[in-house]
């Protein structure tokens, strides 16, 4: 094995993706990522926290920020009065919603 083989054996191999595994793997953006997956024209806050049962809305709107930084969601402020925000998927986050289909499916077949 040379030097560049260990070296992608490392922690660093990762890199380029850790932030964005960080993020995925935290509690509620697995499902965050999937409910958005659902309709196109996305939801308000309001709307997300009611769909996810049991997240406080703390939560909620650190997961939504993080999504949001790694690329994943995209926050829409329509300016009316009250502003109207509404949370899609970015095309990144759709095509990671499209990748965790399998995965959601197999958990709920395990039940």
């Amino acid at each position: 094995m040379n030097h560049g083989e260990e070296k992608c054996c490392s922690e660093e191999c990762l890199c380029p993706v850790e932030g964005t595994l960080t993020t995925v793997s935290k509690k509620w953006a697995i499902c965050i990522v999937s409910l958005l997956g659902v309709r196109e024209e996305g939801y308000r806050f309001n709307e997300l926290k009611r769909e996810l049962e049991g997240i406080s809305p703390k939560v909620l709107s650190e997961r939504l920020k993080e999504l949001q930084s790694e690329g994943l969601v995209n926050r829409v402020v329509k300016e009316t009065s009250p502003p109207n925000v509404t949370y899609t998927l970015t095309e990144d986050g759709r095509e990671l919603h499209t990748l965790l289909q399998p995965l959601v499916k197999w958990i709920k077949d395990r039940e």
